[in-house]
């Protein structure tokens, strides 16, 4: 027993060595509490960084892949330089479109049957119908008139029309570890107007041809201003319009939900000569969250869909 206590009747020693005892245990309780407490927060900061980068992964993405960032929209300052007024982003941008709208084939390819061109014309159709459902192509201009409200997602502008429903689709893939972002929504008539004049000139460069074939060639590559469908601001391109996306999961994801927030593919293989665009799995249009599953069930592409099961049904209905 330690020389301390022989002077203290058992008792009083009792005292002071329970009082030790306490302040040995409130010692290595502290000691304790200190480290729970910094493994907690530890883990907490932990966690709360993870939920930010997962937050931030679109920005990341696109920050990682400036030439897969969205067309954005600027008037030009100078019509007779299709470039001007861009910013060098917007300039590599418009080198992508350059590559990604392709029109697969000429007038004389189609073989979807109606009008001259070889598309079916939908004018009366686009006069009447629902905005999401109005159809847009090669043979099928956006009227010149037409007035798109534009709202902001993600920090990219669509079609006010589908915001909604395209921002609660990316939440609810995102519960399922499904990331989508924006390459590009809304494009610009302006926008769209450089780059088929920009086409033009290239198409140009290469022999000496004449203005109509020159304008004929570079359809076949870029989209003329009002046959795109982004100048409606119902399409959408999906995690930067990588030719291999039908492969991943974020693809095979859209595919299976896309159409319960209003969205279908919209340019497949299959119906490239209807449509007159290569496939581009990135590519989803927005015609309703009633159309949707409809026109997904069918099997049909937008332009055969609504041509056989709305047209022809209300001239059935009134003959």
């Amino acid at each position: 027993m330690s020389n301390n206590y022989r002077r203290l009747n058992s008792k009083d020693r009792k005292k002071l060595e329970l009082y030790h005892l306490s302040k040995k245990i409130l010692k290595k309780g502290i000691k304790w509490w200190l480290a729970i407490s910094g493994i907690v927060c530890l883990f907490i900061v932990g966690l709360a960084a993870f939920y930010i980068t997962i937050d931030n992964i679109e920005e990341k993405s696109l920050g990682s892949n400036n030439e897969r960032l969205s067309l954005v929209n600027s008037k030009p300052t100078d019509e007779s330089d299709d470039t001007s007024g861009l910013s060098e982003l917007n300039k590599k941008e418009l080198e992508r479109e350059s590559d990604k709208e392709k029109i697969i084939s000429d007038s004389e390819g189609i073989v979807d049957s109606g009008t001259e061109s070889g598309f079916y014309d939908f004018k009366n159709w686009n006069s009447s119908c629902n905005p999401e459902l109005m159809v847009v192509n090669a043979g099928n201009r956006l009227p010149e008139d037409i007035n798109i409200k534009i709202k902001v997602c993600r920090g990219k502008e669509v079609g006010a029309l589908l915001a909604g429903d395209l921002e609660q689709m990316i939440c609810d893939a995102k519960k399922e570890g499904i990331i989508l972002w924006i390459s590009s929504g809304y494009r610009s008539i302006d926008l769209q107007t450089r780059l088929f004049k920009r086409q033009i000139e290239r198409e140009k460069s290469k022999e000496v041809i004449s203005n109509e074939e020159a304008e004929k060639r570079a359809a076949r590559i870029v989209a003329r201003p009002h046959t795109s469908e982004h100048n409606t601001g119902l399409a959408i391109d999906f995690n930067g319009v990588e030719d291999n996306f039908y492969t991943t999961k974020e693809y095979k994801w859209l595919i299976n939900n896309a159409h319960k927030y209003g969205f279908i593919e919209r340019y497949q293989k299959k119906w490239q000569s209807h449509t007159g665009v290569i496939y581009e799995p990135w590519h989803f249009r927005y015609v309703g969250k009633e159309a949707a599953p409809l026109v997904r069930e069918s099997g049909l592409c937008l332009e055969d869909y609504i041509k056989e099961n709305l047209i022809n049904n209300i001239r059935e209905e009134n003959s």
